[in-house]
């Protein structure tokens, strides 16, 4: 059941410094229009001057979870949305010259509506600028979403037939929150693309410090061995070897309350955030592709 709050459709709307605007939606993309193909998608950017800046996750917490970055325009007077999908920042999707269709979208999009919508079709093209998938896009705000979580939410705290562990571990605000973070599990490859040739880890846990214990390793050589993560941040600098760098976490314990979850920043050229979700002995990988 709460599964289906994920695949609702969010969307945040809020005001920064200055005349830019930032914004978020949440949604899905439908291919080919098709809703037995709906992925799940995410949409943040910030528009300053008519200028679209920012990135897009598809398949948030799944298998091919990819980030690309943004760009586009808002035209305010006549209410037009126009953005493409560039650069692609990771994705847990093999590597191939054929694996990413980017979006392309355009349409009527009225951005300070009380509640935006993003809604239309899209098209699709390869780096190299063919076509492959189009499909449909629907994004709405967090207004709406928002308060129909609270009154869900409301119902559970209510319900007499729930305990209170259980109104706590299926909070719908929490159950979606918790969604936001990256997660790597076990066997899973994170590919990151990177301009630079020196890259840092930072690494702390962010959530109840219960002895969690990892090894980390650059090509096979060990750079942090039996590392207890903690409040404390632990920051890592390494030069790129090559042109295809792996990087392996392993889980050696999982704490006192398990699994193994160490938060993770990886800094290049662009910034990577990312969570270890791990049993004993389980081991993920972060491979950084060197870009020219």
């Amino acid at each position: 059941m709460f599964k289906f709050y994920f695949i609702l459709f969010l969307g945040i709307l809020c005001h920064i410094p200055g005349s830019a605007q930032a914004y978020e939606f949440y949604g899905v993309i439908k291919l080919n229009g098709k809703m037995e193909s709906a992925i799940p998608y995410r949409l943040i950017f910030n528009e300053k001057e008519g200028k679209i800046k920012g990135y897009s996750i598809t398949d948030m917490t799944g298998a091919h979870e990819t980030k690309n970055l943004v760009e586009g325009y808002y035209d305010t007077e006549k209410k037009y949305l126009s953005f493409k999908e560039k650069n692609i920042v990771y994705t847990k999707s093999p590597i191939s010259d054929e694996s990413f269709c980017f979006i392309s979208f355009e349409g009527k999009i009225k951005l300070n509506a009380k509640k935006p919508k993003i809604e239309g079709k899209f098209k699709g093209y390869f780096k190299n600028k063919t076509k492959c998938i189009d499909g449909t896009i629907e994004l709405v705000s967090s207004l709406t979403v928002q308060s129909y979580l609270a009154k869900a939410n409301k119902k559970i705290q209510k319900s007499k037939e729930l305990d209170d562990d259980t109104k706590k571990k299926y909070n719908p605000i929490q159950i979606f929150d918790s969604l936001q973070t990256n997660q790597l599990t076990t066997s899973q490859n994170l590919n990151v693309f990177n301009k630079s040739d020196k890259v840092s880890f930072e690494i702390w846990d962010n959530s109840v410090e219960d002895g969690d214990i990892i090894n980390l390793s650059h090509n096979g050589k060990i750079i942090l061995q039996n590392y207890t993560v903690s409040k404390v941040r632990k920051k890592v600098e390494l030069a790129l070897e090559s042109e295809e760098n792996i990087f392996t976490i392993e889980a050696v314990n999982e704490g006192s309350q398990g699994p193994n979850t160490a938060m993770i920043i990886l800094e290049g050229d662009k910034t990577v955030e990312f969570q270890s979700n791990l049993k004993m002995g389980q081991k993920a990988t972060v491979t950084i592709i060197k870009e020219k």
